[in-house]
């Protein structure tokens, strides 16, 4: 494990911001995601991340939730990450565009090991709620027979029901995922 550090371009230089906490993959942090990361929301709910997320959310209103749910705010925006900061609410300032390599910073600034799809670990990409694996006669009546026919596993949002399976979408993601934990 490494210490938890932060970088932040400050106007003059770059400032080292250390945040005095220690993270791995068992410790399981949980995010709040600003407004313009809504893929990355997703995909970190996906992986099993509890990843909250508000399209319409005031900087002031991101920064009280994080700070009293103690979640780490994942941000492009430079103000409202040197706000959290400043507040010493623990932030990641993503400061690349492409996505994967937005995740490699978040991999790498918080030392996760390994990252992974997994339908049992996986919490609902609409409403941030765990899934729980359900039966295929319990969703038999809720989805197209087609994909109850192509699929054997499936899950259901603890809250919103919606019903989920390992298609496409996942075997895309696990592609991803796959080449995030090769470098």
């Amino acid at each position: 494990m490494t210490l938890f550090e932060f970088y932040l371009l400050d106007k003059v230089r770059l400032k080292k911001w250390d945040l005095g906490m220690q993270y791995d993959y068992e410790n399981n942090p949980t995010f709040f995601v600003d407004a313009m990361l809504g893929n990355i929301a997703k995909k970190l709910r996906l992986m099993g991340y509890d990843s909250k997320y508000a399209s319409d959310i005031q900087d002031d209103d991101l920064i009280n939730l994080a700070r009293n749910e103690q979640r780490i705010i994942i941000s492009r925006d430079e103000n409202l990450v040197k706000m959290a900061l400043k507040l010493e609410i623990k932030s990641i300032f993503l400061e690349k565009q492409e996505e994967t390599k937005q995740f490699h910073e978040i991999i790498d600034k918080l030392n996760l090991k390994i990252i992974e799809i997994n339908g049992d670990r996986a919490r609902c990409p609409l409403c941030n709620t765990k899934t729980k694996f359900v039966t295929k006669d319990k969703v038999r009546n809720k989805i197209s027979a087609k994909i109850l026919e192509q699929n054997e596993k499936f899950w259901e949002c603890e809250n919103c029901r919606k019903i989920f399976w390992e298609g496409s979408h996942i075997r895309n993601l696990r592609k991803f995922v796959s080449e995030l934990n090769e470098r």
